[in-house]
């Protein structure tokens, strides 16, 4: 047994409220630093005109594979501003086509979206504070809510317009929700509940995963009313349940206009297997109305069809088409930060000491979620970045702080010096800043050895393509020799470029980004605005070069000369014999 020291000192009220600010305004000016710095990233140059189609027409067949909540809240200050869209182009090519009609304030409108966006991760601290407080404490809020607030990852994905951190908000505020509603079966609890179930729903297909959460909660609650109160208890949770439920399909209903809630099944032209036997288990009832928003049912679909084919996966220096079953759980070991690692096994190790009087549903339902998550997005071909798990992050952090427990067996000075520590390794994880998005921990070698594990959206998205025109000024180059992964025209930022030679280096300037350096197969823009398709390993020559200069970990800038080529021909000789 490790002997008790004095508990630690409680906080007031005002200094506690203090602290939750401050620590959430530090997170509030990373993100906007973020924010108002980087290029549109890969997936976001059609999130946001997809948003403003969204809102103005009330059609959300423009492009189904994610619901349109965030992408419209992202949009409202382009509808403010009465930006025009082309109304006749439809899929991921609207927002190439909005880039190209308005290449003057283009970047204007995509900052703004961005800065309304950061409502999602500055609500996601506030329930992560919230939730830790209920759990371990004030102090051990705290500290949850420093990890959460200078995790990169957060900071990142929370800095552009794409679903993943309203998904985020959704998913962790609905299951709080829930256990509030499990610890006092009220209305309101359970109208709350149902309403942020909704708003999660809206966000990102990922979401579906809390419907088996709450109704586990609600079967714990149903099982306890019956034992206490018999079948009355058991018939006011039930009405609960169904109102929560109510609640939950409103909000989402209402996401869509209501569009199409009352198509009948047999109507409706799916692409995927698991929906197909669906549709065929009700064939004998052709006029059963799908009762959610036809939208949101065939973007399931579209989902489903497009997680069944084969994607190029790239995990510690192997690909495959067909994923990897570990691939969340590396991305997570590589892209979290050592401090929380440390602090979420400690908290782990810690419950066993503590255990009385622990919320044990609350570890469980934390617990539960992050292997769910994990287990279930391994299962898919599609793993394009951490990002698919962005909600883990939040979760451990709120775990994490019931490490604070461990420091009662210290003496005050030595609190002090591990509070410290813990600070100064928190703040440490944003020296990368404002490029979080291609953060990795010093295990994983940073930015620079992170691409040998992990890329795509973990890395390269397509953020620092303004940081190769300041490189191009700052260097007097008038032209280059690009391969850029991103979705924007280079052109509309005034870089004048060609294409590497595929296949065999000749001597020059490059910027190649780095999925093309690491083999990724993908499509390219070229000079004159169109695209064709880059295949697997055609510019993966480069990784024989020692780039000069690594801008913001995604693009590497190379000068290649006669000796360098000289030297790369004689390495293929040598490899030939």
């Amino acid at each position: 047994m490790l002997p008790e020291g004095t508990p630690l000192r409680d906080i007031s009220p005002r200094s506690e409220l203090i602290c939750v600010v401050l620590l959430l305004t530090l997170q509030l000016g990373f993100c906007l630093h973020a924010a108002l710095s980087l290029t549109v990233t890969h997936d976001e140059i059609w999130h946001l005109p997809v948003g403003l189609r969204n809102l103005r027409e009330g059609r959300f067949d423009i492009e189904t594979v994610n619901p349109p909540l965030t992408r419209m809240w992202g949009a409202v200050p382009l509808a403010l501003g009465n930006v025009t869209i082309d109304p006749n182009v439809t899929g991921q090519d609207v927002g190439r086509k909005f880039v190209e009609d308005h290449p003057g304030d283009f970047q204007f409108w995509y900052r703004w979206g961005r800065v309304l966006h950061l409502i999602w991760p500055l609500a996601t601290g506030i329930v992560v504070y919230l939730w830790s407080r209920r759990l371990w404490g004030t102090h051990a809020a705290l500290l949850s809510l420093l990890l959460y607030v200078t995790c990169p990852n957060v900071i990142g994905y929370s800095s552009v317009v794409t679903p993943d951190a309203g998904a985020m908000f959704g998913f962790v505020a609905t299951l709080l929700a829930g256990l509030w509603w499990r610890d006092r079966p009220e209305w309101k609890r359970a109208v709350l509940c149902g309403t942020l179930l909704g708003i999660a729903l809206a966000t990102k297909f990922t979401s579906l995963l809390l419907l088996p959460f709450i109704v586990l909660i609600a079967g714990a609650l149903a099982v306890r009313c019956a034992k206490q109160s018999g079948w009355r208890g058991v018939g006011r949770i039930a009405v609960q349940f169904a109102i929560m439920a109510a609640c939950s399909w409103l909000i989402l209903s209402l996401n869509y206009r209501m569009n199409g809630i009352t198509t009948p099944l047999a109507q409706l032209d799916f692409q995927s297997e698991g929906l197909k036997g669906i549709q065929q288990l009700f064939s004998s009832m052709p006029s059963l109305p799908i009762l959610v928003p036809r939208d949101y049912l065939l973007g399931i679909d579209e989902q489903r069809r497009v997680m069944a084919g084969q994607h190029p996966v790239f995990l510690n220096g192997q690909w495959s088409l067909e994923g990897f079953r570990s691939y969340f759980f590396f991305a997570l070991i590589y892209k979290t930060p050592h401090v929380l690692q440390l602090l979420f096994i400690l908290s782990l190790l810690s419950i066993f000491r503590w255990r009385r009087g622990l919320r044990w549903w609350d570890v469980a339902v934390i617990l539960l979620s992050i292997l769910l998550l994990i287990v279930m997005a391994g299962q898919e071909s599609l793993q394009l970045g951490v990002r698919y798990v962005l909600m883990v992050f939040p979760l451990m952090a709120i775990l994490a702080g019931g490490a604070v427990k461990l420091l009662n067996v210290f003496s005050a000075r030595a609190r002090q010096m591990v509070m410290g520590t813990i600070v100064v390794l928190s703040l440490f994880s944003l020296r990368f800043a404002p490029n979080h998005l291609a953060y990795f921990n010093e295990w994983a070698g940073g930015p620079i050895g992170g691409r040998m594990h992990l890329i795509d959206s973990n890395l390269d998205w397509g953020q620092n393509l303004h940081d190769l025109k300041r490189e191009m000024d700052a260097r007097g180059l008038e032209s280059i020799r690009l391969a850029y992964f991103g979705t924007i025209p280079p052109s509309v930022l005034g870089i004048q470029y060609d294409l590497p030679p595929s296949r065999s280096p000749e001597p020059g300037t490059y910027a190649v980004s780095v999925n093309f350096v690491m083999g990724r197969p993908h499509g390219v823009t070229l000079a004159d605005g169109s695209t064709r398709a880059v295949d697997f390993e055609e510019f993966g020559y480069f990784r024989f070069f020692q780039p000069v200069k690594t801008l913001g970990g995604s693009i590497d800038l190379y000068e290649i000369t006669e000796g360098d080529l000289q030297e790369y021909n004689a390495a293929l000789q040598q490899l030939s014999r």
